[in-house]
């Protein structure tokens, strides 16, 4: 696995891992990108709403990746372990 460009990310709200350069430190989410359409719209979200997404605490609790915190690479996530 490699970090590639975020631009070449799936945008399809796959769970992928995204990173970013935050001063002197490299920080790392796992993230999707949610694109929001009309049926999200009916239920508050705004276009503002689309772009970057990562669970902050679990996958309930999401936060949006922007500003300083905007993903400039990615990877996919490996396969988990068998449970």
């Amino acid at each position: 696995m490699n970090w590639q460009p975020i631009e070449s990310a799936p945008k399809d709200e796959t769970d992928i891992i995204v990173g970013y350069d935050f001063g002197t430190v490299w920080v790392v989410h796992v993230a999707f990108w949610r694109e929001v359409d009309n049926n999200d719209k009916s239920m508050g979200w705004t276009d503002d709403d689309t772009g970057w997404w990562s669970y902050i605490e679990n996958s309930i609790t999401q936060t949006k990746l922007e500003g300083h915190h905007t993903p400039t690479h990615w990877m996919a996530l490996p396969t988990p372990p068998c449970r």
